[in-house]
């Protein structure tokens, strides 16, 4: 079913009218780190490295699930990032993300 984990962690993902601080349960993540612009084009690379490997792991889950019955489908979660800065400037600097 498209977009079921939105249903299943609306708390998690859905839109608040304030912000707010969230208790997050512990999850497994492929990530990407590096520095600078996300802009560029390494950037844009590294991701789709990253949702290829994510979607190569999910057909070899679903290949394997008749065999288990401990693994089972998943859905491939869009894209989240948490950027910072290398200095502490009161604009954005791209190049020093």
């Amino acid at each position: 079913m498209k977009h079921e984990w939105k249903k299943h962690e609306k708390e998690i993902y859905g839109v608040k009218a304030k912000p707010c601080v969230l208790d997050i349960p512990a999850q497994k993540y492929i990530i990407l780190s590096g520095r600078g612009n996300p802009n560029d084009e390494i950037f844009s690379d590294k991701v789709a490295a990253l949702f290829s490997m994510a979607y190569k792991i999910k057909m070899a889950y679903k290949a394997f699930a008749p065999k288990s019955n401990e693994i089972t489908d998943y859905t491939v979660y869009p894209l989240e990032g948490m950027w910072s800065m290398a200095s502490e400037k009161e604009y954005l600097v791209k190049e020093e993300l």
